[in-house]
């Protein structure tokens, strides 16, 4: 035995006792849910629910206290009986491959066969059970193949008529796969043989006792859905008061981390408050106002601002003041003296005819820089004999080298340098300014002097900035000094300016100071009413605060139970399910597929059952090998139909039987037994065969008519363009004597009453039935049988049954009778001496009434 068979006894124990002794072992809630369950027997209601949650609720101290629920006896899990399904007909079928669609077939309570040659369309007819089943074998219904289909062909379709517990009903099925409650019917058809022969197969059927543990689990499941529903709405996606409250204050946290773990004393320690706490709230709302009021920034800003132009002015003056006049007129005095030098050395190096213009400034300028391109060249002795231009390139004659040696001797004076050296003096004696700082300087203190109130320094200044930007412009231009003085001008300007300076950098610094304690004190403010306001919220919320504690403990408690559900009574409820699907139901089903075996005489193999992920599956074996690798294809077919025979009779339900095709390479001994174990099903079920093997259909047939029982025979025929033509009670037929007698006496009573060539007609038909009442006579009653249609064999035990005594006078009677039907029925070509003599309706009656009497006389 592996690890995954099961090897477990129970004696007498049942899926009930093994429920009802697991419920008595549970809480209250679930003892009810399964008392309810096994009474009613079905899925647990919403209402059912509803009422078990509220036990649930109450008996762990969430809600009302719960009823008192008593352990359950047995007597309260008292099997009932299963509603019986029987269809009674399908008609109206719409887009199943090529059937036609004006066919109605109707089924019969015990035994129905639909017999017809391969392609006439029992194969969709099998497919729409099949498929409304839901059987393991179901396939996909497609449209007529050889029609032009739109681009969206119908739905497949037809109604189905059907009985379920003696009250009669009616379906429309649109293609759907497991239509309740034709999910009942068992199929068998030739794809099936291989899965019930070599696949590990699972139950297809819930048996009742064992389907009460699936109706528990899904209550415990619906229990346990409402607990996640009430913690759902019990637990808001976020704290719906945070928004309410300020974070930094101590409340904050407390409610940032509001929930089941919540201290809620010290929540009401905060919300205690004195009477007058909303006026104190009002009053520290003014003083914030107050100290947030900008007027000190304002201050400070002009303060500052008023600082920055004092230093500025009294900079630009400062500068002025160490301008030295003298030092100036003296630098620019050196530079004159050297530049009226230069001129003179100028004059006696050059004469006027040997310069293309006066000796200027542009002209020193030129000399200056031709002398700069011979320096940048490394020319150091230029120029000497054999020289060319540095420009033209040409060479140098006596008078061009003499110019240029002159050049370079004027340009190495002393006095060209003498004068770059007194204009630099001239540059540094002068007044420098910032041109930008002397333009704000003087705009700040005309401001003043303009002003209201004028400043009694700002004149002054302005003054003296005025006449420091022409000393700046003179000094630059080193021109005469039109102005004196500017330097002590100055002085005394700044001297007045700077006390002014100090004062409003003292003043700025106030400001600031107090600006800052300013803040300080707001910030303090702020805070004492931030912590006022938060206090003065949860008082308000407080009923929300202790209703949302509530709630999160209710949530986590319930979350809890549910938890303990999951490992407690759900997981103890599946180990116990486990137990009763994996040995009592591997037991039943043992024993029933060996009794099918040795009705159908299958091969013996070996049957182990498997338990995986807490399912109970099958596997059948010869030896070591699969069945399929061994046994012959007839074999594994009844090997296949004991499996499915057994797996039919564990539903414990009285629902249709659908035999499509079963006999399918199977010799005519098992053929036999395979018709006798069909029709003993029959008697207790409704069954539904299809075939095409008329020796099958025949043994059907009569197997049914030795027991005197009823069939309902159809011929499936194909109609060239549809197929699936349903022609009722026709070959392969065995009618009986006296199931042919009823329809021609149903024919005898139409004739008179109709037209005279509707009664040419209806007499031909009803001579029809009689040659074939004769052919039933003769077969069924006077060679009682030892030798049918479509039988193989010659039934030589039943020679002795046949009356000697009586068989010359049924002859006599028989035979003429016969002959005259041939001639008179429509199926035959007569003679032309016939073709005129048309039978009377005396002369049908005469003849059915020697008929009877012949068949009274023999059977009497």
């Amino acid at each position: 035995m592996t690890a995954d068979e099961i090897s477990v006894n129970l004696g007498d124990a049942t899926p009930r006792h093994l429920l009802v002794e697991w419920a008595n072992g549970q809480d209250a809630w679930v003892r009810q849910l399964a008392a309810e369950t096994i009474l009613s027997r079905q899925p647990p209601s919403e209402d059912l629910l509803d009422t078990v949650y509220g036990t649930f609720l109450g008996e762990k101290g969430l809600g009302e206290p719960s009823p008192e629920i008593p352990t359950l006896e047995l007597s309260v899990a008292e099997s009932s009986e299963e509603e019986m399904l029987e269809l009674v007909s399908l008609a109206g079928v719409e887009s199943v491959n090529a059937l036609a669609t004006d066919q109605q077939l109707d089924f019969d309570p015990d035994l129905t066969i639909l017999f017809g040659q391969n392609g006439s369309g029992k194969t969709g007819y099998a497919r729409i059970l099949k498929r409304i089943a839901a059987v393991r074998t179901a396939e996909d219904i497609l449209p007529n193949a050889h029609v032009v289909q739109l681009d969206s062909p119908p739905t497949p379709s037809a109604k189905i008529a059907y009985r379920l517990s003696g009250s009669n009903l009616s379906i429309q099925w649109r293609n759907e796969v497991g239509l309740a409650p034709f999910t009942r019917i068992s199929v068998f058809d030739a794809g099936a043989v291989s899965l019930h022969v070599d696949n590990d197969l699972g139950y297809v059927y819930t048996p009742a006792e064992l389907a009460l543990f699936a109706h528990v689990a899904a209550g415990i499941q619906g229990v346990q859905q409402r607990i996640t529903a009430e913690v759902a709405s019990l637990s808001p996606g976020s704290n719906p008061l945070l928004s309410r409250f300020t974070r930094g204050t101590r409340v904050y946290p407390l409610i940032e981390t509001l929930g089941s773990a919540t201290d809620l004393g010290e929540l009401d320690a905060m919300a205690a408050l004195p009477e007058d706490a909303e006026a104190d709230r009002e009053c520290l709302e003014s003083e914030v106002a107050a100290l947030r009021s900008n007027t000190l920034d304002a201050l400070v800003a002009n303060a500052h601002e008023t600082e920055r132009h004092l230093t500025r002015l009294h900079s630009v003056l400062d500068s002025v003041t160490s301008f030295d006049e003298d030092a100036y007129e003296a630098a620019r005095a050196a530079l004159e003296t050297a530049e009226r030098r230069r001129v003179e050395a100028r004059e006696q190096l050059f004469s006027p005819d040997e310069l293309p213009g006066p000796p200027d400034e542009n002209w020193q300028e030129f000399v200056v820089a031709g002398d700069s391109y011979r320096q940048h060249l490394g020319q150091d002795h230029y120029p000497r004999d054999g020289d060319a231009c540095l420009y033209c390139l040409q060479a140098l004659n006596p008078a061009a080298l003499n110019l240029l040696t002159r050049y370079r001797t004027f340009l190495d004076e002393t006095l060209v340098q003498q004068v770059t050296e007194a204009k630099a003096a001239v540059e540094r004696a002068g007044l420098i300014l910032e041109v930008t700082e002397l333009t704000r300087a003087s705009e700040f203190a005309t401001e003043q002097r303009d002003a209201e109130s004028p400043a009694t320094w700002a004149s002054a200044a302005v003054d003296a900035l005025e006449l420091a930007r022409i000393v700046v412009h003179e000094t630059n231009q080193a021109k005469v000094l039109s102005e004196s003085r500017i330097a002590v001008k100055a002085t005394i300007s700044a001297a007045a300016v700077a006390p002014i300076l100090a004062t409003a950098s003292a003043t700025a610094k106030q400001l600031v100071d107090d600006r800052a304690n300013a803040a300080t004190v707001l910030a303090e403010k702020q805070k004492e009413l931030a912590e006022l306001t938060a206090r003065l919220e949860l008082k308000r919320n407080l009923a929300v605060v202790r209703d949302y504690i509530r709630r999160s403990k209710r949530a986590q408690q319930l979350g809890k139970l549910s938890r303990v559900i999951s490992n407690g009574a759900a997981k103890q409820l599946t180990a116990q399910s486990k137990l009763a699907s994996e040995d009592l139901v591997n037991r039943n089903f043992e024993t029933l597929f060996h009794e099918e075996c040795e009705r159908l005489r299958a091969p013996q193999v070996a049957l182990r059952f498997q338990g995986r992920s807490g399912q109970a599956q099958r596997k059948k074996v010869v030896a070591t090998y699969k069945p399929s690798s061994v046994l012959s294809e007839g074999e594994q077919k009844v090997l296949a139909l004991a499996d499915f025979l057994a797996e039919s009779r564990m539903r414990g339900i009285k629902a249709p039987l659908v035999f499509d095709d079963p006999v399918t390479s199977l010799d005519y001994r098992r053929l036999d037994e395979v018709a006798a174990r069909i029709q003993n099903l029959a008697e207790t079920h409704q069954v539904i065969v299809l075939t095409h093997n008329i020796m099958f259909a025949s043994a059907l047939i009569s197997v049914r008519q030795n027991k005197k029982l009823r069939v309902k025979i159809y011929e499936v025929r194909d109609g060239g363009e549809t197929k699936g033509i349903l022609a009722p009670d026709v070959e392969p037929r065995l009618d009986s004597p006296a199931d042919l007698a009823k329809r021609i006496n149903t024919k005898l009573q139409e004739i008179p009453n109709a037209e005279p060539v509707v009664q040419d007609a209806l007499i031909k038909e009803t001579y029809d039935l009689i040659r074939a009442w004769c052919e039933a006579f003769v077969e069924q009653e006077l060679l009682q049988n030892v030798t049918q249609r479509y039988r193989k064999n010659i039934m030589m035990t039943r020679l002795s049954k046949i009356d000697t005594s009586r068989l010359d006078a049924a002859v006599a009677v028989i035979e003429p009778l016969f002959d005259r039907a041939c001639e008179r029925m429509t199926g035959h070509a007569h003679a032309a001496e016939y073709m005129s003599t048309k039978p009377t309706v005396g002369e049908l009656q005469e003849d059915w009434e020697k008929a009877k009497a012949a068949r009274a006389a023999y059977i009497a």
